[in-house]
């Protein structure tokens, strides 16, 4: 796919996922969620990603996820559904299966259980995943989010795979936090190419540097924190403070313990293990934190 830099994508939620009492999937409160922030100015979520624990859920649980947003009237288009399995034949059948229920965009990490890998290596399953898939007409965002996965895809990975693929691949999304690394992907790609910023401090300078865009965490919570970078507009002050009140905790039991705060919902504060709650002290300290920011007209 050819974009221009005009052309945005802009604001996706990375979605994060509720678990009833007994641990499966609430897609009652899944789909309530979504809506909530599409309705904030999200023009996207992403199920099944990091923060939504996707590499915690089965194909099973995710697709039947999938499936319960559509039956709610939700545009298949706007649900990117992301694809972490490290297994190539998981990886196809997974986006050959949401490609049939009307999927447009999947976000895919690197095979990542084997570590010290080549950068060839992994060039290779990205060759053999795309042209299994190449009839299905998905359009495939590179995950970059190495600190995870200890996977990188670094910028030449790119290019060698955009350069097989030239069709196929949307953009990348750099969730590394690594400002050199997301110039680099601006300067080389951002012309053609959908550049989404992972770490929500960075992109009102990403916005301005060519990036389209995000898949953000902070949009579970606040979606109107980032929505107008992408008009130019200078960051509003209580994102920087957000984003590292939340980093100073696992991040996706910090998003959930806040969101839960936020809409007076406990439930949204179970995870699945092997991750665990935030412990009362650690919820008494980021809900402060968090209403530090917004109270007496802070927001």
């Amino acid at each position: 796919m050819t974009v221009t830099r005009t052309e945005k994508f802009g604001i996706s939620a990375a979605i994060t996922t509720p678990f009833t009492k007994t641990g499966a999937v609430d897609t009652d409160l899944l789909t309530a969620h979504v809506k909530s922030v599409l309705d904030q100015g999200c023009v996207s979520v992403t199920l099944g990603g990091t923060t939504g624990e996707g590499p915690s859920l089965s194909r099973t649980e995710t697709i039947a996820a999938y499936k319960a947003l559509t039956a709610a009237s939700i545009d298949p288009a706007k649900i990117v559904f992301g694809i972490l399995q490290s297994a190539l034949p998981d990886a196809v059948d997974v986006a050959r299966a949401v490609s049939a229920l009307g999927c447009k965009y999947v976000l895919v990490a690197p095979p990542h259980y084997f570590k010290g890998v080549s950068d060839a290596g992994q060039v290779v399953w990205f060759d053999q995943f795309l042209t299994a898939i190449a009839d299905t007409g998905l359009k495939v965002i590179l995950y970059h989010i190495p600190q995870i996965t200890g996977a990188p895809i670094t910028p030449d990975m790119v290019g060698e795979i955009i350069k097989a693929h030239p069709g196929m691949i949307s953009g990348v999304k750099d969730s590394s936090g690594d400002w050199d690394n997301a110039t680099t992907l601006l300067e080389r790609f951002s012309d053609r190419f959908h550049i989404l910023i992972g770490d929500e401090r960075l992109l009102g300078e990403g916005i301005k540097r060519g990036a389209s865009g995000a898949i953000s965490g902070v949009a579970n919570l606040a979606p109107g924190l980032l929505t107008p970078l992408l008009d130019g507009k200078e960051p509003d002050k209580n994102l920087t403070p957000l984003v590292n009140a939340i980093l100073a905790y696992p991040v996706t039991p910090a998003v959930k313990t806040l969101l839960a705060h936020i809409t007076d919902t406990p439930a949204w504060r179970r995870v699945r293990a092997p991750l665990v709650e935030l412990d009362q002290g650690q919820y008494e300290s980021i809900t402060n934190a968090y209403d530090s920011l917004y109270e007496s007209g802070n927001n």
